[in-house]
């Protein structure tokens, strides 16, 4: 708001500048608040279209993963593909994910599998996982291992997660 005074010769007129600062920093903040209302209003209302577009894509990618299940031309072991002209559909399978008690897995294998014991140092020992995982049949929500004479054991101390399949269009 501009404030119409050159110079100041009387306490009235001191006064009454007081007073137009005092207004123009009201009118100032009365404009910043409707500015923020206004801001809050659209921000909001761009949240919801944001939610809506989501909500929307969403349900499309559904739909789509749907008709690629009963459309699939390809039906590898780890996908399924179907081919359109704007793109393909694609569901990928995920393995499950092993959880482990190297605790109970280390017990595990000391006892039925002691070559996959990895000894960090002179008093820790771990389970080698890594060369032992490549031995393991995944059998449900567990892994089974073939011991010498040709017969399966559950191993112990390890659990599979099942992982939910990504849907994608490529």
């Amino acid at each position: 708001m501009y404030i119409p005074f050159v110079s100041i010769e009387t306490d009235t007129q001191a006064e009454d500048l007081i007073n137009a600062i005092h207004d123009a920093e009201a009118e100032t903040q009365r404009l910043k608040d409707i500015c923020d209302a206004q801001i809050k209003k659209y921000t909001e209302l761009k949240q919801g279209y944001d939610m809506a577009h989501e909500l929307n894509i969403h349900d499309a990618m559904t739909m789509l993963g749907q008709y690629c299940r009963l459309q699939a031309s390809t039906k590898a072991k780890t996908q399924l593909t179907y081919k359109l002209p704007s793109g393909t559909l694609k569901w990928l399978k995920r393995d499950a994910k092993p959880i482990r008690d190297d605790s109970k897995l280390l017990d595990w294998i000391k006892t039925v599998a002691p070559s996959y014991v990895r000894v960090k140092t002179v008093t820790t020992e771990a389970p080698d996982w890594s060369e032992l995982k490549k031995k393991l049949i995944e059998v449900g929500d567990h892994y089974e291992y073939a011991i010498p004479e040709g017969e399966l054991v559950p191993v112990e101390g390890v659990t599979l997660e099942p992982q939910d399949d990504i849907f994608e269009i490529k």
